[in-house]
């Protein structure tokens, strides 16, 4: 029984050896390493994908709720500084890129962002449909883009804001790309 014992215990050594040394062999050489694990690109969101797909997306700007719900995906990002706007421009477009660019199943976006310093409040919320026409047209427009200024941009991006908003930012119905009337 003992002798037994003492050969099995030294064949899986010999093998516990070989295997350890396999990568040192030379054996399979050239072909470069090989990857444990293959990330799959997302193309459909889902409960199960909806954190990866919101953390891969590197947001500056801290993100309080996160709902998925029939074809509708709804973020709301806390803002806490007071004049980060260009932060926020570019957070919405990475989330608008996000849904109609990469994924095929969200057929509206609704951003909302809500001041973090005063118990949640809203600042202003963006509602973005698939099948607006802007999205294939004007899309690389958007980053440079003044969303909250911009009147055109407003309209694109169904932006409605509250009186919260203007008393941080200052009067939002300042600045227009429609050009002046002539007099």
């Amino acid at each position: 029984m003992r002798k037994a014992y003492l050969t099995a215990l030294g064949a899986a050594l010999a093998v516990t050896a070989v295997i350890g040394l396999m990568p040192h062999s030379g054996i399979g050489k050239g072909k470069g390493e090989v990857a444990v694990f293959h990330p799959s690109e997302m193309k459909r969101l889902t409960s199960s994908n909806l954190v990866d797909a919101i953390v891969g997306l590197q947001l500056t700007g801290r993100v309080g709720k996160v709902q998925w719900t029939q074809a509708v995906l709804t973020v709301e990002m806390r803002a806490d500084d007071e004049k980060q706007t260009e932060r926020w421009y570019r957070d919405m477009e990475k989330l608008i890129r996000l849904s109609f660019t990469q994924m095929e199943n969200v057929n509206r976006l609704l951003i909302r962002y809500v001041d973090a310093k005063s118990d949640g409040q809203l600042l202003f919320a963006a509602d973005v449909r698939r099948n607006d026409n802007w999205l294939g047209e004007d899309f690389n427009e958007l980053s440079d883009a003044d969303p909250l200024h911009d009147e055109l941009w407003r309209k694109r991006l169904r932006i409605a804001y509250t009186s919260l908003l203007e008393e941080r930012l200052g009067p939002i119905d300042t600045y227009s790309a429609e050009p002046l009337p002539s007099s």
